[in-house]
């Protein structure tokens, strides 16, 4: 999957789900939800990010507890996020809802706020589209990129089966 879009770049490591939404948010609907990502980091980054902005950040994304705080940045339009590495349940919780994610080491450092860049979760590489600068990252294997073609795991799902019922 092919995602272009402006940086928000906080290169801090190991940012967990409670500094990207706070569980005391939890209850409330996606929607506003996102309006309280990053508040202890940013408090304006919830009413200044911009659908199809994508994330850039450090090392060790999402670690911490289990909650699932993709869906906060999904609300918040956030089309992409690329990290120096993930936790493990982030990274595969965002693929399953549809969010593109890419772990590609030296990102922080070839990037700044506000350029644009292009990720390709397919060819695994991150362009900074202002500077023309590429890194090589590791693709995502073919199931997980199909399954962000469709937008996650559940209409993947639906559509694997709707295929299998046809060929019947």
């Amino acid at each position: 999957m092919k995602v272009a879009g402006n940086v928000w770049k906080f290169p801090q490591d190991d940012i967990n789900t409670d500094q990207i939404r706070s569980k005391i948010y939890a209850h409330l609907p996606a929607g506003e939800q996102a309006k309280h990502c990053f508040e202890g980091i940013d408090p304006q980054f919830a009413a200044r990010a911009k659908p199809g902005d994508i994330l850039v950040v450090g090392r060790n994304f999402g670690c911490g507890s289990s909650t699932l705080t993709h869906g906060a940045l999904m609300a918040l339009g956030i089309a992409a996020i690329v990290a120096e590495s993930f936790g493990r349940l982030f990274f595969r919780s965002s693929v399953s809802d549809g969010l593109p994610v890419a772990a590609c080491p030296g990102v922080t450092e070839a990037v700044s706020a506000e350029d644009r860049i292009e990720v390709d979760t397919v060819h695994g590489y991150v362009k900074n589209l202002a500077t023309g600068t590429t890194l090589s990252c590791e693709p995502l294997p073919a199931i997980l990129n199909e399954i962000l073609e469709y937008g996650g795991e559940k209409p993947y799902l639906k559509a694997r089966i709707a295929r299998e019922a046809q060929a019947r």
